[in-house]
């Protein structure tokens, strides 16, 4: 029987598509009349299984393939699913035992399986999901019966390229099996648009011949989902005038930083598609990422400044509707903070350009006020008097009329109100709370509570389907966390604060004052180690004074942000900084120095509340404990006092009692009724169709938009019959979040017309049962007339390369397959490429080539290659369109690193010291060959002629070189990259450290005379004084005069 999760007329008919000539009859249900008529009209039935769907986000895909697999569930099938993550295979396995496929079900292959157990597994048939690194070894090693595969199915069909693991499977398995068939599925069609000729070179890859296309617009889904609408409710939330300015400005500069992109890097790069509706979506990163890479060896510094800057204002758009107020300004902080100073806090000189223009400073005074105010800073004092005194009368004639239905006493309840308009205790001197509220928190309010009286007032029929569960879903788990403490706070206001105050202000509270805590501790740590570092370079600064010329005083000067005084900056035109000098210069203008000043002020701001911090914690008060507030403002067990500040900790509530009653557990344990539960959740892609089937909720509220679960909720609401749903859809009006939504919907309907305007006009690819021609190319253009006349040696057998598994990662096997050669996976101890018995190849990429200098493994290797190969190679792989350079252009006119560089080596080390690593490298193993490859492309060529002549590999020799003496050891480069880190340990001493501590543990706990023997006099001070620094206590200038051990703490031994 047709399984049941598919209620829809064109889900069957999308099915019949996939499987026109199903394995049993009753596999798939009759068809109706209507659809009977669509396919006679339509012509004889393609009886091809093989195709790609591409189906529109939030239609069902999951249910299609988990209905597709329940078809071919029988063991004497063997069907392979392909890329498929962890959570889609769990949510495929789930949704699966709903339809009635539990014995064996879905299994899924893991790395923890061994060769013979996925052998035995893949010999027993059904649904098996595997990764195609693990499958594409295992076809190589024939630990499956490739001839015995009844089809793969293969997801996310958008990723697959001419050099993924996926098209080399494919490859492999038509070789082999001519008869199983291939189904890809993807619901990305925006990703068939990017290049030229996307949708054909997946369907080359794939061999594939046909593609069914299901948009949204499609005949049949309109007519199956506009029969039963569901009860759409639209709000449009105005934004704040804060936060339409701060949005305003927010798109001025990132319009600023696209014009600058583009005006650099016209001739370079197409930049049509460089627009502010494109910079709203993430994928925007990747298109100016992958257009850039093949010249980004020549962009400055500059350019790919602005290119991360377009990432941030896009963030700051997002986070600007998600985040709170208090939230939203700690995050614009830290990025003033970044772009200020440096890590070793010096100033930063390649600056934001965006944080230059007039609009930043605009974004960052707003959002400061949007939070809180500091000295005379509220814009309107007369407005909030009145304001505040329309509040009292408000509130007193309330609470006259409670005193009055509840018959108390007006004198003895009046100081409860009264005191919780107080000061807060918490507060530093001068700041005054404003915590704005973001408008979408009181319409969820309103809106929840307009559906409980509807379910108070009208409640539907006993046998009506669904339940009064309300699904309230959101964007991401910040926004769910957000909402829950809103409304929980809500539910637990007191009468006074629900009078005074709105509810989501002691949520607020608690932020603000955890924001104060976290700057007053910044403040703390900056003031600190400042101080040290003053106090260390207090002896040597006469020196170096009287050392430096007068240009290099300019040049410190300048790093620490002051302008020389005979010297006026110049700005060369049409620049950002160009475009907005002109308005500054001549009222409110921003320069290097403004930015600076508003750094030193934030910096000022966060000492001063550091100092007050530090009283109040002399005076008694505690810190504030990680909680929600309670109904009066304050944080977890401190109590009050009656001038609103903080007074010592209460005593304990109890947790229980002996006479717990049955009645309490329930109240506390038990069972909620689906008419007091509000489930909030985040989207979670095709998860959210079985949340939906299993709440079967009658009240739906969309807090963020979200174009796949509209879908979603259609196809629920057309597959329930008689069911009654109320969706509330949310939105900001005139807001990016609208400006998102539709774009993207306007994306994907104009990506669908030009899928159908490709396949019109795609050439399809010739499948035929033929002899594989593969290498005949390469074969005809290797052969020479002064061999033979040029004749072909016939039944050849193809060169042979011993391949070690871990190497499946990259794309050069499947490369090397595609030229003709048999690839033989193993694991191996010594080199990742055996081309010969005496030829070993050890591959590196640029990141695992510095890594591994850093870490010493790269010494080890070749010194094993060396010993058991004649002629060991190392290659050096660049990535494909990059640029093949060590060193960019930039660096190459300035003469190379800076030279005050730190000696130590670290992961982002100097051009220069890779290749003086290299040189060292070629001297101590003369036997040791390096070849530089632009890309794995070029490396198959490198070895089809190495391997030219050669004798082939043993693979049983390959295996057990090294096996028996620990060839290689297990590095764990982590410690030796924190020990580089650490002053005092210099790239020739980290190895003789190394072996002398066995951890960083040990060398923490050691005393300075046993840090003094391993490191030396000197560089041990370093050491011992950096590792026990106390960062939250400040230094003594006097104790300090060397600087070597500023703000060591007094321990002695073992410290």
């Amino acid at each position: 029987m047709a399984p049941r999760t598919l209620r829809l007329p064109f889900h069957f008919q999308i099915l019949r598509d996939l499987v026109p000539v199903p394995p049993s009859p009753d596999a798939l249900p009759p068809p109706s009349d209507d659809e009977s008529d669509d396919a006679q009209s339509e012509g004889p039935i393609d009886r091809d299984p093989s195709g790609l769907l591409i189906l529109a986000r939030g239609l069902g895909l999951r249910r299609i393939v988990c209905a597709l697999l329940k078809i071919y569930d029988d063991p004497r099938n063997l069907i392979l699913l392909l890329n498929a993550r962890s959570d889609e295979e769990d949510g495929i396995g789930d949704l699966m035992g709903t339809m009635g496929v539990r014995r064996p079900g879905l299994r899924v292959v893991t790395f923890e399986m061994g060769a013979k157990q996925r052998e035995d597994l893949y010999r027993q048939g059904g649904l098996i999901s595997v990764t195609s690194r693990i499958l594409v070894v295992d076809m190589l090693s024939k630990t499956i019966p490739t001839n015995l595969i009844t089809g793969l199915v293969v997801l996310h069909a958008e990723q697959v390229t001419p050099t993924s693991l996926e098209a080399f499977i494919v490859r492999i398995y038509r070789q082999e099996n001519q008869e199983g068939f291939l189904k890809a599925f993807s619901d990305q069609p925006e990703s068939f648009t990017a290049g030229l000729l996307p949708l054909q070179t997946v369907m080359r890859q794939l061999s594939l011949r046909k593609v069914w296309l299901w948009p949204r617009f499609h005949e049949k889904i309109q007519k199956d989902l506009v029969q039963r609408k569901a009860d759409v409710v639209e709000l449009y939330q105005s934004l704040t005038p804060a936060m339409r300015e701060i949005q305003t400005c927010i798109v001025e500069c990132m319009e600023a930083t696209l014009n600058e992109v583009r005006r650099a890097n016209g001739a370079n790069i197409e930049v049509d598609d460089f627009t502010v509706e494109n910079a709203l979506f993430r994928s925007f990163d990747r298109v100016v990422r992958h257009q850039l890479d093949p010249v980004w060896h020549r962009v400055g510094p500059k350019t790919k400044q602005l290119v991360g800057d377009l990432a941030v204002l896009r963030r700051l758009l997002g986070y600007l509707l998600t985040y709170d107020s208090v939230t939203f300004h700690s995050f614009l902080e830290t990025i003033l903070a970044s772009n200020s100073t440096t890590a070793s806090g010096n100033a930063r000189q390649n600056q934001s350009p965006w944080l230059f223009m007039d609009a930043a400073n605009t974004i960052f005074s707003v959002a400061k006020r949007r939070a809180y105010t500091t000295g005379n800073a509220v814009p309107d004092d007369d407005q909030a008097e009145e304001d505040e005194a329309a509040r009292e009368a408000e509130e007193d004639e309330a609470w006259a009329l409670m005193y009055e239905i509840e018959g108390v006493q007006p004198a003895a309840a009046r100081a409860a109100p009264r005191r919780s308009g107080r000061r807060r205790g918490w507060l530093p001197p001068g700041v005054e709370p404003v915590l704005e509220e973001l408008p979408k928190w009181g319409l969820l309010a309103d809106v929840l509570e307009e559906i409980e009286n509807m379910i108070h007032f009208q409640p539907p029929r006993e046998d009506a389907p669904g339940s009064q569960t309300v699904l309230v879903m959101c964007e991401s788990d910040r926004t769910v966390s957000q909402l829950r403490e809103y409304l929980s706070s809500r539910a637990d206001s007191s009468p006074s604060s629900s009078s005074t105050e709105s509810p989501g202000r002691p949520m607020m509270e608690r932020l603000l004052r955890e924001h104060f805590f976290w700057k007053g501790g910044l403040g703390t740590l900056s003031r600190n180690l400042k101080a040290a570092s003053s106090s260390s370079s207090s002896s040597s600064r006469p020196q170096q004074q009287m050392q430096q010329s007068a240009a290099l005083k300019r040049k410190d000067e300048y790093r620490r942000g002051q302008q020389p005084s005979n010297k006026r900056r110049r700005v060369r035109g049409g620049s950002v900084a160009a475009a907005v000098t002109p308005a500054r210069k001549k009222g409110g203008a921003r320069d290097d120095e403004d930015v600076g000043r508003e750094a030193t002020a934030l910096e000022e701001e966060a000492g001063g509340i550091a100092d007050f911090i530090a009283a109040t914690q002399r005076a008694g008060w505690p810190a504030p404990p990680s909680g929600p507030l309670s109904p009066n403002g304050e944080l977890g067990s401190t109590s009050t006092s009656a001038d609103g500040g903080l007074g010592p900790p209460a005593a304990p509530l109890p947790i229980f009692t002996h006479d717990f009653s049955e009645m309490d557990f329930d109240t506390s344990f038990g069972l909620l009724a689906p008419e007091q539960t509000v489930v909030i959740r985040p989207y979670r892609g095709e998860d959210d169709d079985q949340v939906l089937a299993e709440l079967r909720p009658r009240y739906i509220v969309m807090y963020d938009p979200d174009p796949a679960f509209v879908r979603r909720i259609e196809i629920y609401r057309s597959s329930n019959p008689g069911l009654g749903v109320r969706v509330y859809f949310m939105m900001y009006g005139d807001s990016v979040e609208e400006q998102r939504y539709l774009s993207g919907l306007r994306k994907e309907k104009d990506a669908f017309e030009r899928l159908i305007r490709e396949k019109g006009t795609m050439l399809l690819p010739l499948l035929g049962n033929s002899v594989d021609t593969r290498g005949d190319d390469q074969l005809l253009t290797a052969l020479s007339a002064r061999i033979a006349g040029g004749q072909r040696q016939g039944n050849k057998a193809p060169p042979r390369v011993i391949v070690d598994i871990r190497e499946f990662r990259s794309s050069l096997p499947g490369l090397l397959h595609k030229a003709n050669m048999e690839i033989l996976p193993a694991t191996l101890t010594v080199g990742d490429y055996i081309l010969d018995p005496t030829m070993c190849v050890e591959r590196k990429s640029i990141p695992d080539l510095i890594q591994s200098f850093n870490s010493g493994r790269l010494y080890t290797q070749c010194e094993i290659m060396s010993t058991h190969y004649k002629t060991p190679i190392l290659l050096i792989e660049f990535e494909e369109n990059k640029s093949f350079s060590l060193e960019t252009i930039a660096d190459a006119k300035t003469g190379g690193p800076k030279t005050g560089a730190p000696a130590t080596p670290s992961p982002n080390a100097p051009d220069t010291d890779i290749q003086a690593k290299l040189v060292l490298l070629t001297l101590a193993f003369p036997r040791l060959r390096i070849l530089w490859s632009s890309s794995p492309h070029i490396t198959a060529d490198m070895f089809a002629d190495l391997k030219l002549n050669r004798d082939e590999p043993d693979l049983a020799r390959a295996v057990s070189v090294g096996a028996g003496d620990g060839a290689e050891e297990v590095w764990n480069t982590a410690p030796g990259e924190v020990l580089r880190a650490l002053p005092g340990v210099t790239g020739k001493s980290v190895g003789w450290v190394t072996g002398k501590v066995g951890s960083v543990r040990e060398l923490v706990d050691m005393s300075e005379e046993e840090v003094r023997e391993i490191v030396g006099v000197e560089p041990g001070k370093k050491l011992y004084g950096f590792i026990h620094r106390d960062v939250n206590k400040r230094p003594d200038a006097a104790e300090n005069g060397g600087g070597a051990a500023a703000g060591t703490s007094v321990g002695g031994s073992g410290a």
